[in-house]
């Protein structure tokens, strides 16, 4: 089944997540969690965090059709040595998932494609 999901956020709309544990760990799965802390820069946490929230809601629109539930925590969006973002799920593990993330000063989007 080939497929596709794209998701577009204000990064602004992320803000208030940025010192609240809480909140961005409804979206972040753990290792992103280490990542995310590890940045000192606002503006790095906040690109960080809105585009996982983008490329895992693009990822929910490219598997829809499939029928898996799951939750934003077991969806790792990670980068590989060149820094180009890949997926890592036991959910999903099935699946072969490319990905595109992308900053403006305003906005994250992601593409997600379902080879």
């Amino acid at each position: 089944m080939k497929n596709i999901g794209i998701d577009i956020v204000k990064l602004e709309r992320f803000r208030s997540f940025l010192e609240n544990e809480r909140k961005y760990s409804r979206i972040l799965s753990e290792k992103e969690r280490r990542i995310f802390e590890s940045f000192t820069s606002p503006q790095r946490r906040l690109e960080y965090l809105a585009g996982r929230f983008a490329a895992k809601e693009a990822i929910i629109k490219a598997v829809s059709a499939s029928g898996i539930r799951f939750d934003y925590v077991e969806l790792s969006v990670l980068n590989d040595e060149k820094g180009a973002p890949y997926l890592e799920s036991e959910k999903l593990k099935s699946f072969e998932i490319l990905l595109s993330i992308a900053h403006t000063e305003d906005d994250a989007i992601a593409i997600a494609l379902l080879k």
